[in-house]
């Protein structure tokens, strides 16, 4: 074939290309900065949400649905960016542990997770740019708003003496979806997103799986859940409508001086009454390689090295020693780990609470292999929660609200371009 016709030949395809792009449901409806978003990759998100939520899929929900999840669309391609530009981008191999987090905590099997999308017809790097931008946007605020956060220790003592002040009240287990309303003339956009959304979970759609969807909070990766709050702990509008949810309520969304909030009511409880399962440890584990389809014979001979190991140990210290010294083992910190929270592994909650600190228990079979974990402290029998607690607590407040406000920044600075 001449080059001549090859030439002619890219021409034509050239010139036909918007109306084959059309024409394989490619028309893009909006672009941001330099990338194209195409109402395939729109309605495949949309497909994907009304999956995951559970809702009755409709020609007006999809319709009514659209701009909420092109807004998101649109932040997740600037956080994207903004990550590629600042060297911090997220690996597939990131996303795929984030991959099997997923799965891990919804109980699949490894590999289930993209099956379920074969099989609602959506596209893995459809779900995997929804992952690629969390993970990413992470790393963003570690590099460019975590140094700009502190916590002084005044704000700690502050904290300290407004729980000391609540003990014996009344704290609820709450959870969120927000809105955020970036600028004035953004608030009525906001507040139809908001309406939405609201109208959603009256239609029984799980407050959990839509929280995840199109929360815009950092909650959202958890359902929304922002864990126990106290009376006067929320703005005073926001504390005013928790105050008048019962358990297992959601409200109608509510304006705070960020955006709009619906609140969730998971549970209520007495505060610092003295509940075991509230106890914060310190621990340190070491964990050794071994894959979750391993032979019996294989998981015989890694359980008789790891016994070996944790007659070695004499303080929490050693695993590291162990782990630098072991083919593939890896070790870490875990500070203020309430015992509750050990659950999910019937074995750590029963018998790691019961060490004497410096002592070791395991090996524990988790996903990744083998662990074993030392004690190192423990806190928070009354109730309370420690220093190392609050001062995390008040950090991811901070982080989040300056996270919002660079979110904004990177809008305005960006060049967004909506289809009609």
């Amino acid at each position: 074939m001449s080059a001549p016709f090859l030439r002619a030949l890219f021409a034509i395809l050239l010139a036909l290309s918007p109306a084959f792009a059309s024409a394989q449901g490619l028309r893009v409806v909006a672009r941001v900065n330099d990338e194209a978003i195409t109402d395939y990759d729109l309605a495949q998100r949309i497909q994907f949400a009304l999956k995951t939520t559970g809702l009755q899929d409709t020609p007006d929900l999809r319709q009514r649905m659209a701009s909420q999840v092109l807004r998101q669309m649109i932040d997740e391609r600037l956080q994207i960016q903004n990550a590629k530009r600042l060297g911090v981008p997220a690996s597939p191999a990131e996303v795929q542990q984030r991959l099997g987090e997923i799965e891990r905590g919804a109980g699949m099997s490894p590999g289930q997770f993209k099956l379920f999308l074969q099989s609602i017809g959506v596209p893995y790097d459809i779900a995997a740019q929804q992952f690629e931008a969390q993970i990413a946007w992470g790393k963003v605020v570690r590099r460019k708003v975590r140094p700009q956060v502190d916590v002084s220790e005044a704000e700690i003592d502050d904290a300290m003496s407004r729980l000391r002040a609540n003990m014996g009240k009344t704290e609820s287990r709450v959870a969120e979806i927000f809105v955020p309303v970036d600028r004035t003339d953004g608030v009525d956009d906001a507040k139809r997103s908001a309406d939405r959304i609201y109208d959603q979970l009256k239609r029984g759609a799980p407050f959990a799986a839509v929280a995840q969807q199109f929360s815009q909070g950092p909650s959202a990766q958890t359902g929304g859940d922002i864990g126990w709050i106290l009376p006067g702990s929320l703005d005073p509008t926001l504390d005013a409508a928790l105050g008048r949810l019962q358990p297992r309520q959601f409200s109608e969304p509510i304006r705070s001086p960020s955006g709009w909030h619906i609140l969730y009511v998971v549970d209520r409880r007495q505060f610092a009454a003295t509940r075991p399962d509230d106890v914060r440890l310190n621990l340190v584990q070491l964990t050794l390689p071994l894959p979750v389809n391993a032979s019996a014979e294989e998981t015989s001979r890694e359980s008789a090295e790891a016994q070996k190991a944790m007659s070695a140990v004499r303080q929490c210290s050693d695993l590291h020693t162990l782990a630098r010294q072991m083919k593939g083992a890896t070790s870490g910190d875990l500070q203020g780990v309430r015992i509750g929270d050990l659950s999910a592994n019937r074995q750590m909650y029963e018998e790691i609470p019961r060490l004497q600190v410096g002592g070791t228990a395991g090996p524990f079979r988790v996903a990744e292999g083998l662990q074993i974990v030392a004690l190192c402290g423990r806190a928070g029998g009354d109730g309370l929660p420690t220093r190392d607690v609050i001062s995390q607590q008040i950090l991811l407040q901070k982080l989040e609200a300056a996270g919002r406000r660079y979110m904004r920044d990177l809008r305005r600075t960006a060049t967004v371009d909506v289809k009609p």
